[in-house]
């Protein structure tokens, strides 16, 4: 198969949001009226979510050690290994963190995949947040998936994309054929537009082994 594979990371590689979660644990604060304005289209996302990180209470080593206990799919490495023994262009493409891709990754002993994502950097008591893939003329998203396919597919493959949130979104659309749950099957269904439903890495694999 001559595809480029692009997959979402929270919620979609990890069983659960890694931002919401982090949120959860250490905001200090109601960080959910935050969320509320950004969907509102009130503030972009990169200003949402730094002020979501100013109201967390946690060092480095202390996220890090959280992080490493959430869950990924129980067959994203299976999925992985089929990648790889199908020589496929991989990337994570994702509107959350690098620290949190990279400590998820080291954690369950994936190394080698290459990810996009939004930068944290730790300053004393703060978490500084940096956005290299903002599309400033939308800001709905810190990290702009579709700028980034179109940027990476340069032999323009047919694009395989696995998601399921917001983030997910308009970046779907480029795809030739789209996983989606949750969220992001919802948004796909009121549009009509057709995608495969998934639960896990396994009916992703099941699917694509029939893909021509």
């Amino acid at each position: 198969m001559e595809y480029i594979v692009i997959c979402d990371f929270d919620g979609t590689i990890t069983v659960e949001d890694t931002c919401t979660s982090m949120a959860k644990k250490f905001a200090k604060g109601d960080y959910r009226k935050l969320e509320n304005m950004w969907i509102e289209g009130k503030y972009d996302a990169a200003h949402i979510s730094q002020k979501i990180l100013d109201m967390m209470d946690v060092n480095e080593n202390e996220l890090k050690d959280y992080i490493k206990s959430i869950k990924i799919d129980p067959h994203f490495k299976d999925f992985i290994k089929y990648i790889r023994e199908n020589a496929l262009e991989f990337y994570i493409l994702s509107d959350g963190f690098d620290f949190n891709i990279d400590t998820i990754l080291e954690e369950n002993g994936i190394d080698g995949l290459m990810s996009f994502s939004n930068i944290i950097t730790f300053e004393e008591d703060k978490i500084r947040a940096m956005f290299p893939n903002k599309n400033e003329e939308c800001a709905k998203c810190g990290n702009c998936k579709s700028n980034i396919i179109k940027d990476i597919n340069i032999d323009n493959k047919k694009v395989i994309y696995i998601g399921d949130g917001y983030s997910d979104r308009c970046a779907s659309k480029l795809g030739d054929h789209i996983f989606a749950k949750g969220e992001l099957a919802h948004y796909l269904t009121n549009k009509g537009i057709e995608f495969y439903s998934y639960t896990t890495f396994k009916d992703i694999i099941d699917v694509m082994k029939k893909i021509k």
